[in-house]
């Protein structure tokens, strides 16, 4: 029988991290009080004594990784949830940009043709039903490309290389100054459509986190 996620042990060793992800979103959400993006990450491990447990046994980075990623998904959830409940708007109405959205829209935003963009969304490249709804083209190629150019010169490179003109990853690490090889410029390349993304909000917030057992308790 596995006990409450939330020890003391658990409690001295995460609390400057919940402490940092707390501060960090009260910053973005500022009509939501730190106090209260606490509660909820601290509710996170109440919940999860099944994860709690197992991710505990791993190796030190690994486990902070683990959490580090649950409780800002666990943060986020609840910000963008109580935000649109204070605004009156329905959380299943927000848009959210993905990695695979921007990679597929870029070439049509780098166009003349606007038409490539309505193109894109009537194919269901966005994924998501709201785009479809709204007919809004050209405002989710207006914060694309805002994004775009708030990466630094050398990302906007590999991207508009990578993404818009379509070379192959030799072309794009020849075009690199410092990726010794292909496979690292295109990772290069992935993690700056990453930080558009982040720049574009973030990504959507797993609703779904489900606690579990280890493989050998649901065996017995």
């Amino acid at each position: 029988m596995v006990n409450s996620g939330l020890t003391e042990e658990i409690y001295a060793r995460y609390k400057s991290m919940v402490q940092r992800i707390s501060s960090d979103f009260s910053r973005r959400y500022a009509m939501l009080e730190r106090e209260d993006i606490q509660q909820e990450c601290w509710i996170w491990f109440l919940e999860h004594p099944h994860k709690v447990e197992e991710w505990s046994a791993l190796e030190v980075r690994e486990r902070d990784s683990l959490f580090a990623r649950s409780l800002r998904n666990a943060a986020l959830r609840y910000c963008v949830r109580e935000k649109a409940q204070r605004e009156g708007y329905h959380y299943d109405d927000m848009f959210w940009y993905s990695k695979d959205f921007i990679k597929d829209l870029l070439p049509a935003v780098f166009s003349s043709d606007h038409r490539r963009v309505q193109q894109v969304f009537s194919e269901g490249g966005s994924g998501n039903k709201s785009v479809a709804e709204t007919g809004d083209w050209m405002a989710y190629a207006a914060d694309i490309q805002k994004a775009f150019y708030h990466l630094n010169a050398d990302e906007q490179k590999l991207v508009y290389l990578f993404y818009v003109q379509d070379v192959d990853g030799d072309t794009l690490k020849d075009a690199s100054d410092d990726r010794p090889t292909a496979r690292a410029a295109m990772m290069a390349a992935n993690r700056a459509v990453g930080k558009m993304v982040k720049y574009l909000g973030g990504a959507r917030p797993n609703l779904k986190d489900p606690d579990y057992k280890k493989k050998e308790e649901t065996e017995q």
